[in-house]
């Protein structure tokens, strides 16, 4: 029975007022802060990932920062809004932003966040759309991979990139003409873990010869057909 006080919309109403330092109500009816942690605290594993996909005020990330805060755990999550009335740039991300950060005579909560926004990908995606979407997706890819840590990564640099994780290592190439350079690279830094390869490809083929001396474990994956292939597991799901 969800039934204490500390549950009620009442006490998320005051939360929020407390993180943006105002009088005024922030957002109509925002769960309570105690209640999801509860929720989450019979419900889901210190290594859990969390999965909110009408995230509101952001509650739910809240919830989950400071429950592994109290227990020590690694949970992760993530946070969906379609953004109406502006409510995940004025709300729900400036809100977990505090909370990291600290906020009143809060301490901040050692974490990170990131944010992104979608967008649609043409059905009949063209040699440029390709070019277009390995560009946009670093951060997907290291989100897929968990490595978030950049080894090798610059702006000006759009040849490849690599990032690890004390697990595993995730080099991108983003040009095929980049392939040797990268190789070399990663035989220079000699991971102890397997590393995974994106390799831009316009026909999801890539000459395996062009890797056969790079003397580390890895994994080849061309993109961006692994990305688009993602995208039409969800359009013929949505057909259904």
């Amino acid at each position: 029975m969800w039934n204490k006080p500390k549950y009620a919309s009442v006490s998320g109403t005051s939360e929020l007022k407390s993180i943006f330092d105002t009088t005024n109500k922030i957002f109509d009816y925002p769960k309570s802060l105690y209640l999801i942690i509860d929720i989450l605290k019979i419900t889901s594993k210190p290594n859990a990932l969390i999965l909110d996909f009408f995230a509101g005020s952001g509650t739910t990330g809240h919830a989950v920062l400071e429950l592994n805060k109290e227990d020590g755990g690694n949970r992760q999550f993530i946070l969906c809004t379609n953004n109406e009335n502006n409510i995940c740039e004025d709300v729900t991300y400036p809100r977990i932003k505090k909370v990291i950060e600290g906020y009143a005579d809060k301490e901040g909560i050692p974490a990170n966040v990131k944010y992104f926004k979608t967008d649609f990908v043409p059905s009949v995606v063209t040699n440029n759309d390709k070019r277009v979407l390995v560009a946009r997706s670093t951060e997907l890819l290291c989100i897929a991979e968990n490595t978030f840590e950049a080894v090798i990564f610059a702006e000006e640099n759009r040849d490849f990139a690599v990032f690890k994780n004390n697990k595993r290592q995730t080099a991108i190439i983003y040009d095929e003409n980049a392939i040797q350079t990268c190789c070399a690279a990663l035989t220079e830094l000699k991971p102890v873990h397997k590393t995974v390869i994106y390799v831009f490809s316009y026909d999801h083929e890539y000459d395996a010869d062009d890797f056969s001396e790079l003397l580390i474990d890895f994994l080849i994956k061309a993109i961006p057909e692994a990305i688009l292939n993602v995208y039409r597991r969800n359009a013929r799901a949505a057909k259904k």
